[in-house]
């Protein structure tokens, strides 16, 4: 069958490649992504070319709305010359009717030339039965090998590609014409690691069409609940059709941690880097995957020069390394690493800059040296309250079921904390589609509620919200919220987080009329733990909003509604100034809430609580002098995002009032290249996504 070549639609976008590390000055340079027009038309995207021969397959995640591709459709690809490229579409999450909510999409184009780009559309089509690999031919003469040697010189061999023929096939994350991965997971044997029983080995083995083999391989010490648990050392060696594809010296692994790389060959050399997509961003910000961004000043160009510095001054390469990541997880002050996103993965989403992609990714696999990976072996999955009840892995959780059998060391050089935690995963698993980082969300999801002390939790119970602070209740919730969206069915975890994530919410809402009847006119603010006695901090307030529109815009009527109810106070702060609150003090580091010693009587009125800030010397006054920090920065990606989902008038009053108050770091040049600078929909230009049933 013939195509005449599409008339596809076409807008203005930010995109740099790999080129951009040896231009120094270059910022973004306009291109053009391919928006959807015609019949069958999803999403368009942009390959950048890395000179690799044509029919090399490139693989990344892709996130769809509700009904743009149904339930057994087939993915089709074709580029602005009309030409269609083999396409394969591997679904592991889908949406309530069934269709595809995140997948994996394999294409196999024609050659790129290095540094060019071509705009390609993915169209849905009819379902159908291609000829699958010939994974016997695909492993002819094909070889790889893990050598894993201990500290005193014993080496365990894995014959990867033996497991993944024993893998079993209806458990592939990937199976069609252009690409196979399965997944194999063993124990590392005790007797090979000094008696050290909590080691495994958890690679994703892949074949392609073009020739190449991949395999992203893990090495993690995450067992939990067994004796003989501990720090391992050992060296690594991965061979790949007989070829050294990575070499470690002697590493010290402290348990529930893990690290990993991905690794590829063709035949015996080095594989083609395949080309790099670039995604339409606005398009998965309204598939509900991603906040929205958008990006284009010096100050942004700036940051991604700090962070391609980053990737060559630092130890990058080393396993275990933090890459940037704040260790010391409870300090304070303006950290890359903490919000919605993180910096490097708001200005991937922003700009689709390689040098955004690069430290993204390279922090998602850091994610792993955390300690916040406890495996329980005997259910295949991290450790829940389920089977745990009265976990805490706290040391003061004592011996098991109160605690661990083996408490996490002192001297692993991180401190993880919820109120303080970075999401570093999700962006990248779903940009990606590798498996490895959904791994990440989902052991870091699981311990924010097991890190949790089991008395405000509640034992057998799984709430992250009551008697927590507000901050560390955003960010766990922001955590569940993504890993029961982003999970398959069947995944033990995943609908387990599910499960949890829906009756947090659930709780919350249903807290709705008591904490206004006690709250008066100025509701809208979530109760919590707070540093200062009877005060709140809005701009913790601000965080909670930014998860809350996240499960909003997935279809969370909870979440919506909590959104509705925080309203009043998001925006009442700013528009009160005729009931006796100044409007500076909405942004104030602290808000005087209720008596010192009488946490249940909060102050009911704005007057109330105006003259009580004033009292506390906590008020701005007529100036800035408590919010020198990115506290107004915080209320502007509130007050955006209400604007776009609720809409109501209060919200974008309150939203220009601020906008052009003055306050410290508020201006546009200001805010450029931060994670809290999420656009509104209107001004993020890009591809309008048709309504359900258009296409």
């Amino acid at each position: 069958m013939t195509h005449s070549p599409p008339s596809f639609h076409r807008r203005t976008a930010l995109a740099l490649g790999a080129a951009a590390f040896t231009r120094p000055g270059f910022a973004q340079a306009a291109t053009a992504l391919p928006c959807p027009s015609g019949p069958g038309e999803i999403v368009g995207l942009m390959l950048e070319g890395t000179g690799a021969p044509a029919g090399t397959v490139t693989v990344f995640g892709q996130a769809f709305p509700p009904g743009h591709v149904p339930r057994g459709a087939a993915l089709r690809a074709r580029d602005t010359n009309g030409r269609e490229s083999p396409a394969q579409l591997d679904v592991f999450a889908v949406h309530a009717d069934g269709s595809a909510r995140l997948g994996v999409v394999s294409l196999a184009p024609p050659a790129i030339g290095k540094g060019q780009e071509r705009g390609v559309m993915l169209m849905a089509g009819a379902g159908g039965s291609p000829a699958p690999l010939d994974i016997a031919a695909a492993l002819s003469g094909r070889s790889a090998v893990l050598e894993l040697a201990s500290a005193g010189g014993q080496v365990w061999r894995l014959d990867l590609l033996a497991a993944f023929r024993s893998a079993p096939a209806d458990q592939a994350w990937q199976s069609g014409p252009l690409a196979v991965q399965r997944r194999v997971a063993v124990a590392v044997p005790a007797d090979s690691l000094a008696g050290v029983t909590s080691l495994r080995v958890v690679a994703d083995v892949a074949l392609r069409s073009d020739g190449t083999l991949w395999t992203e391989v893990w090495l993690r010490n995450d067992a939990a609940m067994r004796p003989g648990g501990g720090s391992a050392s050992y060296g690594v060696r991965v061979l790949l059709d007989g070829r050294e594809a990575m070499r470690t010296g002697l590493l010290h692994q402290w348990q529930y941690t893990g690290w990993g790389r991905l690794l590829a060959a063709d035949h015996g050399k080095p594989a083609a880097e395949p080309p790099r997509p670039r995604h339409d961003t606005n398009y998965l910000a309204d598939a509900g995957a991603v906040p929205r961004y958008s990006m284009s000043s010096g100050a942004v160009d700036r940051a991604l020069g700090q962070l391609a510095r980053q990737v060559a001054e630092g130890n990058w390469s080393a396993p275990l390394e933090a890459r940037g990541i704040t260790r010391a997880m409870p300090s304070t002050g303006g950290r890359a690493d903490i919000g919605p996103v993180t910096q490097p993965q708001a200005l991937w989403l922003g700009t689709g800059d390689q040098r955004a992609a690069t430290v993204s990714i390279g922090q998602a696999e850091a994610a792993g040296s955390v300690p916040w990976h406890m495996w329980d072996p005997s259910v295949n999955g991290w450790l829940d309250v389920k089977k745990w009840p009265r976990l805490w892995v706290d040391s003061r959780g004592g011996p098991p079921p109160g605690g661990l059998m083996q408490n996490v060391s002192g001297d692993t050089g991180w401190t993880p904390d919820t109120a303080h935690q970075p999401d570093l995963s999700t962006v990248p698993f779903i940009l990606t589609g590798r498996r490895a980082f959904l791994d990440e969300l989902l052991a870091q999801s699981a311990w924010n509620i097991i890190s949790l002390w089991p008395a405000p939790r509640g034992e057998g119970e799984a709430n992250v919200v009551r008697g927590v602070q507000v901050r560390g209740a955003a960010w766990s919730m922001r955590q569940l919220d993504n890993a029961a969206w982003a999970a398959p069915r069947g995944d033990r975890t995943g609908d387990y987080l599910r499960g949890v994530a829906a009756s947090n919410w659930a709780w919350i809402r249903a807290q709705i009329p008591e904490w206004t009847r006690r709250q008066g006119e100025a509701h809208g603010w979530i109760p919590g733990e707070y540093g200062t006695p009877g005060a709140i901090a809005p701009w913790q307030q601000d965080y909670f909003v930014s998860t809350a529109v996240l499960s909003a815009r997935r279809g969370n009527a909870d979440a919506r509604a909590v959104l509705d109810w925080m309203e009043n106070f998001i925006a009442g702060r700013f528009l009160s100034g005729d009931r006796g609150f100044n409007p500076h003090d909405g942004c104030a580091y602290n808000l005087a809430m209720w008596p010192e010693n009488q946490p249940q009587s909060p102050f009911n009125t704005w007057a109330r609580i105006g003259q009580e800030t004033r009292a506390r010397n906590m008020s701005n006054g007529n100036g800035w002098s408590t919010s020198d920090g990115d506290y107004g920065t915080l209320a502007i990606q509130s007050l955006t995002l209400l604007s776009e989902v609720t809409g109501t008038p209060r919200a974008r009053a309150a939203l220009s009032w601020i906008q052009n108050a003055g306050a410290p770091y508020t201006a546009p040049a200001q805010r450029a290249g931060s994670q809290f600078d999420i656009a509104p929909r209107d001004a993020a230009g890009g591809c309008r996504v048709p309504a359900r049933g258009t296409r």
